[in-house]
């Protein structure tokens, strides 16, 4: 589901990029601008193959971001969280059930079962086809079928025209403007663009540019041969009338035309009928094509490929050529960088990392979809140092992406410091709403997952639990991490690790505590408040 989405955003992207080149180049021929529309047609089927298979690049047109978190110092840990043991006495929301698979796997039946319907009709509409094709008759050399009440281009590999029975009494000017219609439909095998075009509206069926392109595909063909009508010198008068009494014969008919044919009248009869009011223009002079082919060509490219990152940062002075770049240790999950420390210790630091991130994998049950990025320097002081994170950034030859930077003394003084940092680094991926309008609850889920208080966190929930001044989740604010801290450790305690997931998804959604806590677990606020200020009374409130 994240390749088809991440197609479909870029092929968006790549059809408004047409759209205006199109309008800006003052193309109006309708072979021109049907050719470029099936091209994207045919990089929409294949779009989801190349981004998963595909070359990329970045292209750095992001705001630049810094150093996910630099780790200032905090007087030092007690307090190992509450046992995470779910309460017999609630039962929570949703119960055995993991939420992102959950989502992913109705996401995923949704669109399979969509998928399998739109092919069921084309594949009833490729049979009824068929079963006209191979039950026409000739007439006079000529094939036709009783059900034809206008005439018909079908056969994807092998294109032939059926004609109505009635054909015989047609007006030889008539009868030959028609067939210079079909026959055009026949060259230019729009029977067979006309069955991409519904086989891309079937496997992006719920993309609105795929049922767009699929109109618009139609109309197209159709005023493209119907300027090849006029150019071999057909009366327009005569065709136009022509068309009129096919379209009262459609409309007369139920509108009903065969799947995977080409009809006269076909789509968009009033803008043929003013196209074959106006003198046409059809020919295109090689610059104005290349002024088609080689833009378009170029979106292609970048639609398909770039990947957006962030921009340099301005003002900043950048290593010399000759200084040497630090040395990166690379593990299952981590590129860790550092300038020549021990061996032995950057081995350890990755050691803690991976077991940090396999708890908080199984934890959150999330994946960061990349290697994470760490800046590994000795000291506290090489933080404090740097006027701004890019000052330790640079020197390293990271590459511009989120990324921790923390020292080997803050991992020696802070026990389990790096679970703290890498939730931040899971939260970025997972909620980055969240992380950006109440960072305070990233703070306390970070600190739930670390499974310590901070004595200084701890002294405040405990003074305030004491004189009974625990405050409404209504009114958390910045200043409120550790008590962030403690809705976490209450919801796993009353509803369990899953309970943490569900909240987690919710915040996903909803961004803030109050719509996210109703999502979750179907409490008002008011209940889950008192439950909140019940637990928080039990547990700090006792010394």
């Amino acid at each position: 589901m994240d390749i088809l989405a991440e197609s479909a955003a870029r092929i968006t992207v790549l059809a408004l990029g047409v759209a205006v080149l199109l309008r800006a180049l003052h193309i109006r021929s309708p072979w021109l601008t049907h050719l470029t529309w099936t091209l994207v047609i045919a990089i929409m089927l294949v779009m989801p193959a190349f981004v998963a298979l595909g070359p990329a690049f970045d292209v750095p047109i992001l705001p630049a971001r810094a150093v996910g978190e630099i780790f200032a110092p905090i007087a030092g840990d007690v307090a190992p969280a509450a046992p995470h043991t779910k309460s017999t006495g609630q039962t929570p929301a949703t119960t055995g059930t993991n939420w992102r698979s959950t989502w992913s796997g109705a996401a995923g039946a949704m669109y399979v079962t969509g998928v399998a319907l739109f092919l069921l009709r084309f594949a009833l509409g490729w049979r009824r086809a068929r079963a006209i094709r191979r039950d026409a008759i000739h007439v006079q050399g000529r094939l036709a079928h009783p059900a034809c009440v206008t005439p018909l281009t079908i056969g994807v590999v092998d294109p032939v025209v059926i004609l109505p029975i009635d054909w015989v009494s047609w007006d030889d000017g008539e009868l030959s403007a028609v067939l210079a219609h079909e026959e055009a439909h026949v060259r230019r095998r729009d029977p067979l663009v006309a069955a991409i075009a519904l086989l891309n509206r079937a496997i992006f069926w719920f993309h609105p540019l795929a049922w767009w392109l699929q109109r618009e595909i139609s109309r197209l063909s159709e005023q493209a041969c119907d300027a090849a009508v006029i150019s071999r010198g057909h009366d327009s008068e005569v065709y136009s009338s022509c068309l009129l009494r096919f379209a009262r014969r459609v409309t007369d008919a139920g509108g009903r035309i065969v799947p995977l044919s080409v009809a006269m009248p076909g789509a968009g009869l009033l803008q043929r009928l003013e196209m074959l009011a106006r003198p046409q223009t059809t020919h295109l002079s090689r610059s104005r094509l290349a002024g088609v082919i080689v833009p378009c060509a170029s979106l292609v490219i970048v639609c398909a490929a770039a990947t957006p990152t962030a921009a340099p940062m301005q003002n900043v002075t950048f290593p010399a050529a000759s200084q040497a770049r630090w040395t990166v240790y690379t593990s299952d999950h981590f590129d860790v960088f550092h300038n020549s420390l021990p061996l032995e210790r950057v081995s350890e630091a990755v050691r803690d990392a991976e077991a940090a991130y396999v708890q908080l994998r199984a934890a959150l049950d999330y994946e960061i979809p990349r290697r994470v990025t760490v800046i590994l320097v000795p000291r506290d002081g090489d933080l404090l140092a740097a006027a701004q994170p890019l000052d330790l950034v640079l020197p390293s030859g990271n590459p511009a992406r989120t990324r921790l930077v923390i020292s080997l003394e803050s991992l020696d003084r802070r026990t389990r410091l790096i679970v703290h940092e890498l939730t931040h680094q899971f939260a970025f991926e997972m909620l980055p709403d969240t992380s950006r309008v109440a960072p305070f609850l990233i703070e306390g889920l970070a600190e739930h997952q670390r499974g310590m208080w901070a004595a200084e966190d701890l002294r405040n929930t405990r003074a305030a639990a004491a004189v009974g001044a625990i405050p409404s989740l209504l009114n958390l604010a910045a200043i409120d991490r550790h008590w962030a801290h403690a809705v976490f450790d209450f919801v796993a305690v009353q509803y369990g690790v899953e309970g943490v997931r569900q909240l987690l998804f919710a915040l996903r959604a909803h961004e803030s505590l109050e719509p996210a806590l109703s999502m979750a677990f179907g409490a008002t606020l008011d209940q889950f408040n008192q439950d909140f200020r019940g637990y928080v009374t039990i547990r700090f409130g006792q010394r």
